[in-house]
C-alpha cells in the first residue's frame, strides 16, 4: 500500500527520491514515467522535451529500477544527487520516484543510491 503523505513530504527536498511498488504508479497524478533500462539518448530527450522546466508535473517515475544491475543504477544516482541530467535540471518540487516489483526488490538497488530513497509502501 502506497504511502501517498510520505511521498508528498519530499517535495522541494534535495537528493532525495521515493521507492514504490510498481502498480502502485497508477496511483500518483501528473508523472512522466520511463523505463529504468531507457538508454542515455532517450532519457536526455525525456528531460530536454518533457520535464525540464514543466511545472505541472509532480512526479518523475522510473519504473523497474531493481532491474537494472548495480552498474546501470549509477546514472540514476547522479540524477537523484544532481537534480538534472547533461544539463537539463528537475523542476524543484519534482519528486523523484523509482519503483521495485515486491519489498524483494528493495534488496536489489545499490547501496549508493538506496541512501537517498524514501520506502513509502
Amino acid at each position: 500500500m502506497i504511502n501517498k503523505e510520505l511521498i508528498e513530504l519530499q517535495k522541494g527536498c534535495t537528493a532525495t527520491c521515493v521507492v514504490i511498488q510498481n502498480e502502485d504508479c497508477k496511483e500518483l497524478d501528473s508523472k512522466i514515467i520511463i523505463n529504468s533500462n531507457t538508454n542515455d539518448n532517450e532519457l536526455f530527450r525525456t528531460f530536454k522535451e518533457n520535464i525540464y522546466n514543466k511545472k505541472e508535473l509532480n512526479y518523475f517515475i522510473i519504473s523497474e529500477i531493481d532491474k537494472l544491475n548495480e552498474i546501470l543504477q549509477n546514472k540514476y544516482y547522479q540524477i537523484v544527487k544532481d537534480r538534472e541530467f547533461y544539463g537539463y535540471k528537475l523542476p524543484k518540487d519534482m519528486i523523484i520516484v523509482f519503483t521495485v516489483k515486491d519489498r524483494e526488490g528493495l534488496k536489489k538497488i545499490s547501496q549508493k543510491l538506496y541512501n537517498f530513497c524514501v520506502v513509502a509502501f
